[in-house]
C-alpha cells in the first residue's frame, strides 16, 4: 500500500485486495461461531497488508478507516466494538478490547460558531494502545490518546487523557488514575 497524508496523519492507501476484503468482511461481520472468528482474522490481515498472529475479532466488530489501522499479535476485540482507525489507530500485542468499546480516531470539528457542529470537518488524532492492556466492556477512548503497556481500564470509563504510566488501573467518566495494578 502506498502512503497518503492526510493533515499531520500518514495512511495507507488501500489496494483493491483490500477493498475487496473489506467488503467481505462487511458482510460476515454478524456471523457468529469461531470459523467466521478465523476468516475475519484473514479479512483484517489482506485489509491491513499484515498477519497478526492470534487475532480474534468477534460478530458485530465494525471498523472504519482500516487502512489506518495496525494490529499486534494475540489481540482480541469483543462483540459489538466499534473501531475508528481513520485517524491512525495502532494496537500492540496482547491487548484485550471488552464488548461494546468504542475507540475513536476522528470528531467533529467544533471552531466554526456559524456552521452547524454535524456540518464543520473532521478532526483526526492518531490513537497508540500499548501492549500487554485489557480494556473493559463499553469502554470509550477518545482521539489523541496513548495507553500505557500493562494499563487496565474498567469498564465504562471514558478515556480523555493519555495514560503515561505503565501498569496503571484507570476508569471512570472521564478515566482517571485509580491505582496502580501491583498495589
Amino acid at each position: 500500500m502506498a502512503e497518503v497524508s492526510t493533515g499531520d496523519v500518514q495512511i495507507r492507501k488501500a489496494s483493491l485486495t483490500a477493498r475487496l476484503a473489506y467488503r467481505i468482511y462487511l458482510l460476515v461481520l454478524r456471523f457468529e461461531a469461531m470459523i467466521w472468528v478465523r476468516v475475519r482474522r484473514r479479512l483484517v490481515g489482506a485489509m491491513i497488508s499484515d498477519r497478526p498472529d492470534h487475532l480474534f475479532i468477534f460478530a458485530d466488530v465494525f471498523i472504519e478507516g482500516y487502512e489506518g489501522l495496525s494490529i499486534g499479535s494475540d489481540v482480541s476485540i469483543n462483540r459489538g466494538s466499534n473501531i475508528s482507525a481513520a485517524g491512525r489507530l495502532t494496537i500492540g500485542n496482547f491487548v484485550a478490547i471488552g464488548h461494546s468499546t468504542s475507540i475513536l480516531t476522528v470528531n467533529h470539528g467544533t471552531k466554526d460558531p456559524g456552521q452547524p457542529i454535524k456540518y464543520q470537518p473532521v478532526v483526526s488524532a492518531p490513537v497508540t494502545i500499548g501492549a500487554n492492556v485489557w480494556i473493559g466492556a463499553r469502554v470509550t477512548i477518545l482521539p489523541g490518546v496513548s495507553i500505557a503497556d500493562g494499563t487496565v481500564i474498567a469498564a465504562g470509563a471514558v478515556v480523555t487523557k493519555s495514560v503515561i504510566e505503565p501498569d496503571t488501573i484507570i476508569g471512570g467518566v472521564p478515566a482517571r488514575k485509580l491505582k496502580s495494578r501491583f498495589d
